[in-house]
């Protein structure tokens, strides 16, 4: 009987050995030097980009030591884009007051109006500004060849635009399940993106027409599942093809197969955020990591393990 009992402890032990993802957490980037963190981005050479709420960029280079510094001179900056050329592309989501009744009580809210975008180049050079009629705000945006995308969480949607004319080419809002004020999508491979559906509890890939390719999730408690009352929050892309999803509530960072299958976690990820918050990631070209604990001030970088390979 004892015999059988540590036979199964072993079983159990070898299981749990073999769903931890094959990289690991490799230390903290920028503490002391970030305020709040809306978004990150990969730059020209793998620079890592982190975007705050008061119009300010911080880049890094590949071996975490600070690379520039850009004051945008711009608010309630939202989300950041790179172009192919390098160039960075920063949204401020712009608003106005007004009253509204919230039980006995008026309260004055900020109400998303618009979006302004300003170009900057790899050496913070302000190259223009651009303004989109058909947006009220910039949750996360993205450029994949000649085609900006912006998760617009005001609209609920995601909105396709020509790079150089800003006309609109197509859009996805049907089947998004948004909650607690999240919107986030990543570049997938082939010229597509992945949207994070968080109420829906599931990463759904489409091409740049808003044509569903692909999905995979479900809520549950399960490592191939997403837990909690909405996830995931972020996701990226591997140089390999594999899947890399961000919860929040707890943290629990994971690694997927191409198409959604055999999931592994991260070990010794930190808590990174308190409740329903956002969790900005991004992947470089090394397959690097990026994790921010947004309102803690500073990035978690987990690299791949080569003694696991």
């Amino acid at each position: 009987m004892r015999k059988r009992h540590a036979t199964l402890i072993a079983a159990l032990l070898t299981l749990g050995a073999a769903a931890l993802a094959d990289h690991r957490v490799d230390g903290q980037i920028g503490k002391g030097q970030l305020g709040q963190i809306n978004q990150l981005a990969i730059g020209a050479g793998d620079t890592l980009c982190a975007l705050e709420n008061n119009g300010k960029v911080t880049l890094f280079n590949p071996d975490g030591s600070l690379a520039a510094t850009l004051d945008t001179g711009m608010k309630n900056t939202t989300a950041i884009a790179v172009a192919p050329n390098g160039n960075l592309h920063v949204f401020s989501t712009l608003s106005k007051a007004k009253k509204v009744k919230v039980g006995a009580r008026m309260r004055t809210v900020q109400i998303p109006i618009g979006v302004e975008c300003g170009i900057f180049d790899a050496a913070g050079k302000k190259l223009g500004t651009s303004t989109f009629e058909n947006l009220k705000s910039a949750k996360a945006a993205h450029i994949v060849g000649d085609t900006l995308i912006v998760a617009d969480i005001a609209q609920r949607t995601l909105i396709f635009m020509d790079l150089e004319t800003g006309k609109e080419t197509a859009r996805i809002k049907k089947g998004l399940r948004l909650c607690c004020g999240m919107f986030d999508f990543c570049k997938a491979p082939d010229n597509t993106v992945a949207v994070s559906n968080l109420g829906a509890f599931k990463l759904q890939r489409f091409d740049l027409n808003g044509k569903l390719l692909n999905e995979f999730g479900r809520r549950g408690r399960g490592i191939d599942d997403f837990q909690g009352c909405c996830n995931p929050v972020s996701a990226g892309y591997l140089p390999d093809g594999r899947i890399v999803t961000v919860e929040k509530e707890p943290t629990r960072v994971k690694i997927y197969d191409a198409d959604g299958t055999n999931a592994k976690q991260i070990e010794g990820v930190e808590e990174l955020v308190k409740g329903c918050e956002f969790i900005p990631s991004v992947v470089d070209s090394k397959g690097n990591i990026y994790l921010a604990a947004n309102g803690k001030g500073y990035i978690v970088k987990c690299v791949p393990d080569t003694a696991k390979e």
